[in-house]
């Protein structure tokens, strides 16, 4: 354990004061008080790309991304199986086809067999999930995208200074998603960043989030058409289909004082991590999720499985919290046993006329098409990594040591 005890406030200091600048400045239809601006900024400088456009959430980043790729009613988009339902979710919100696929069984991210075996002609995109906060393996992603011109989205909701291959998460797709939800490791409530590289795809990311205005330009907080154009009573707004999906400039503010201060927080995720690594370490039916050579594991959460098929999993959480310990959670049910996606092949079935885009395209979304994950699923534990004090981590890897003992 360590005796140098660290801690570290829940909400950066600077935020109180960005959003006094914002209260101070007021809400005004044209003009903000600049927190937007430099937080799409710095983010994108930050994460390797040279656009940020900031949104209401993460899963509105996706769907940006995947309306500027040009995905539409009928088209495919590849999703890991392990992932939160807004990944396939953007994917429906842009009436195309969610296209759920096994995991590598080791790191738990999307598998590159599972993609190649499920690219057809009407594939558009691939949305590889940094799960847990362990990136995907990108290289051969990016290679097969390629060659079938797909878009790569990274979604790393989970994933705040993660690296593949030294390189930061963020910087290898064409785009690239995070999540401001308060979960995250960098949080203003809820919100959320899209960035990317190129600029016809940028820029058509922003129109798609904010109403398809025609005028809009890269320039960062650039989500408002001006004044003198507005006015005019002959002006043609909108040339191209958008949603109102832009970020509060009052959020902005505290999400710039979290980006400033985020390696102090991620290496607060990564503290805890290592104290229940030093646990499991010595369990031999506790496996955590592979970290291989090369990556760098943001730990939004310590996602390990249980081997033994003679302990109950809700037995060990109840005993873990008996222990003092936080509690922990299940990981999500595979993405295409969700109830939605049942319901939605029953009504294509039932009304085909009233879903074109999915009549005679949509998978049968059921247990066995992805075997891997349905196995693994039920036995994961993972454990939390907000914890904004040493002394606390360490407690609660103490508390989970104890649980281990419990079922030795």
């Amino acid at each position: 354990m360590n005796n140098s005890r660290k801690s570290i406030p829940r909400v950066a200091p600077k935020a109180y004061d960005y959003a006094r600048d914002v209260l101070d400045f007021g809400f005004h239809n044209a003009h903000a008080a600049g927190m937007t601006a430099r937080l799409e900024r710095d983010f994108a400088k930050r994460f390797g790309q040279a656009y940020g456009i900031a949104h209401c959430n993460g899963t509105a980043t996706m769907q940006s991304a995947l309306m500027a790729a040009g995905v539409g009613g009928g088209d495919e988009v590849i999703v890991p199986s392990f992932t939160v339902f807004s990944t396939p979710a953007a994917v429906l919100h842009c009436n195309a086809v969610p296209v759920i696929v096994d995991i590598d069984p080791d790191m738990w991210t999307i598998s590159m067999d599972a993609i190649r075996k499920h690219i057809t002609p009407r594939t558009r995109a691939i949305i590889p999930v940094s799960i847990c906060g362990l990136p995907a393996d990108l290289d051969p992603i990016m290679k097969l995208a390629q060659e079938h011109n797909l878009a790569v989205i990274e979604d790393n909701a989970q994933c705040v200074l993660g690296q593949y291959k030294g390189r930061i998460a963020g910087s290898i797709g064409h785009f690239a998603s995070f999540s401001f939800q308060s979960s995250k490791t960098l949080t203003c409530g809820d919100g959320g960043m899209l960035i990317c590289s190129d600029d016809s795809l940028a820029l058509a990311a922003r129109k798609a989030a904010t109403i398809g205005f025609k005028d809009l330009t890269l320039k960062p907080g650039d989500n408002v058409v001006s004044e003198q154009l507005r006015c005019q009573p002959d002006y043609q707004r909108h040339d191209s289909i958008g949603w109102n999906q832009r970020l509060p400039e009052i959020a902005a503010a505290v999400a710039l004082a979290e980006l400033e201060r985020i390696d102090e927080v991620a290496k607060m995720r990564t503290y805890s991590a290592i104290a229940f690594d030093r646990v499991v370490q010595d369990c031999e039916w506790i496996v955590p999720q592979k970290t291989p050579e090369g990556y760098v594991n943001a730990y939004w959460t310590y996602a390990a499985r249980i081997t033994r098929d003679n302990i109950v999993w809700t037995d060990f959480l109840a005993t873990f919290i008996e222990m003092g310990g936080d509690g922990f959670y299940g990981a999500y049910l595979p993405a295409h046993l969700e109830p939605v996606f049942a319901n939605l092949n029953r009504a294509v079935d039932e009304n085909p006329d009233r879903y074109p885009q999915f009549a005679g395209r949509l998978p049968r979304y059921e247990r066995g098409t992805c075997p891997v994950w349905e196995t693994i699923q039920p036995r994961i534990i993972m454990l939390k990594t907000n914890y904004f004090d040493t002394v606390e981590a360490d407690r609660q890897a103490e508390a989970f040591a104890k649980t281990i003992k419990r079922f030795v």
